[in-house]
């Protein structure tokens, strides 16, 4: 027997990869989707967050066709940063042209220094080691688009000195412009097409939950509603929150890999102080519906001043016109926190509305039809050096005893859609001893429970 802890895109990948073999998910909520599910508030779909698909592996793309034919869109990037009073097309680093004359001197000179005495071949290579997060944007970047973007939008999400926050996550998130892009961006000739999300899929019709629905028809065994009390490693048996046991033969765990060990007995003496060193924050997503067409005009806006609360704003209703009603826009707001701490979430709904009506996207006429506050814990893995000597002992640890964590919470990394997909797939295939090749996708209905 197979257990899968999670039915979200990493364990509903792997359990598709099983095929027939004789496993099971575990999900505690009602329904399997994980973060990657849509809720619907009034007539407005929402995500838990931005969702958005973005497909480079011929294996996952063929694959999200199979399940869901002609079902997304392919959709051009519209992105912005709000900076000094204006608005300027993402990313920053690339794109300064109507920011202050001294801050696009700044931010063009800074970034020339730090190509000193490389010919002008480009930035600064990838982050090694325990290089903080501080110290590669400055050597990357420099102190103009460090100050000014990168620095404070970083601090409002990590919530902590970026000197403690390491660099190894950012080698496929943060683009990395060349000097003739930097300066053709300070001169208004925008650039496009930079970044791993400068065209991304999204349904043309509903909201991304979709995608895990179609992956769940084609398990043959979901426990929804089934979360996991604790797991016994020495001998191999789950206790669910339904009063079953149930023994394994091998684990995989989607679930945070914090709370996981939280629930694990039978770990080796000491593998407990590694445990304690994984830290994430939480993000409040504020979904709005607004009686307003095209409020935010983007799909997305990135606030790095302090003078609001959130650090960014997106607008699901500019992917997809069908999941908010004709005339209206729908909108998401994130804000971070840290995992202790426990607000007033009326005050920073609150708080949210007035910053979006300081920052020019609502004001005080337009009308709410939706309002709906969600707290995503975790939301995002800090990369720090204690997760860098604590991650590798663990995921050795857990493997010698036949738990496999995969996905953005279980392996505890930086991901998104595709990549827990490929996760999955690659772990069902581990686990299965099954041949390189397409996923056996069964068809739609297979599903026992």
């Amino acid at each position: 027997m197979i257990v899968i802890i999670g039915g979200g895109l990493a364990g509903l990948s792997a359990a598709v990869q099983l095929g027939d073999a004789d496993c099971v998910v575990l999900e505690r909520e009602a329904e399997p989707g994980g973060l990657c599910r849509s809720r619907t508030v009034g007539e407005f779909t929402f995500d838990y967050t931005g969702h958005l698909l973005h497909l480079r592996d011929p294996e996952v793309m063929a694959l999200v066709d199979q399940l869901l034919p002609g079902a997304f869109g392919e959709i051009e990037r519209c992105a912005a940063i709000r900076s000094h009073g204006t608005l300027v097309p993402y990313p920053f680093q690339a794109n300064t042209f109507g920011l202050p004359p001294e801050v696009i001197f700044e931010c063009v000179n800074g970034f020339w220094k730090t190509l000193a005495g490389s010919n002008g071949s480009g930035p600064a290579p990838d982050a090694d080691g325990d290089e903080s997060f501080h110290d590669w944007t400055l050597r990357t970047f420099g102190e103009g688009i460090a100050s000014h973007f990168m620095f404070p939008y970083n601090q409002k999400m990590w919530l902590r000195d970026l000197r403690e926050v390491t660099a190894d996550w950012v080698s496929w998130a943060v683009p990395k412009p060349r000097f003739e892009e930097v300066l053709k961006g300070a001169l208004g000739l925008t650039n496009t097409g930079l970044g791993y999300n400068s065209v991304f899929r999204y349904p043309k019709r509903g909201g991304i939950g979709i995608l895990p629905e179609a992956f769940a028809e084609r398990v043959r065994t979901i426990r929804t509603g089934c979360g996991v009390v604790s797991v016994d490693l020495a001998r191999r048996t789950v206790r669910t929150s339904t009063g079953e046991t149930i023994d394994y033969e091998k684990l995989i765990c989607t679930a945070p890999l914090a709370s996981f060990l939280q629930k694990a007995t039978g770990l080796p003496e000491g593998l407990a102080d590694a445990a304690r060193a994984l830290d994430w924050v939480d993000v409040y997503c504020l979904n709005l519906g607004i009686a307003r067409p095209k409020v935010l005009g983007q799909h997305w806006v990135y606030y790095p001043e302090p003078v609001y609360p959130f650090y960014r704003a997106g607008s699901p209703s500019e992917f997809s016109s069908t999941v908010a009603p004709p005339g209206t826009s729908s909108l998401y707001v994130e804000i971070a926190v840290r995992p202790t701490d426990r607000p007033d979430e009326r005050k920073l709904a609150d708080d949210a509305l007035e910053g979006l009506c300081r920052a020019g996207v609502l004001n005080d006429r337009d009308e709410i039809l939706a309002r709906d506050l969600v707290r995503l814990s975790p939301a995002y893995v800090v990369f720090d050096r204690r997760r860098r000597r604590a991650l590798p002992l663990l995921m050795e640890t857990l493997h010698s005893m036949g738990v496999y964590p995969i996905g953005r919470f279980g392996g505890w990394t930086y991901s998104y859609m595709e990549a827990a997909i490929k996760d999955g797939l690659a772990t069902g295939r581990l686990l299965s001893g099954a041949p390189e090749g397409p996923a056996p996708v069964l068809p739609p209905g297979a599903r026992a429970s």
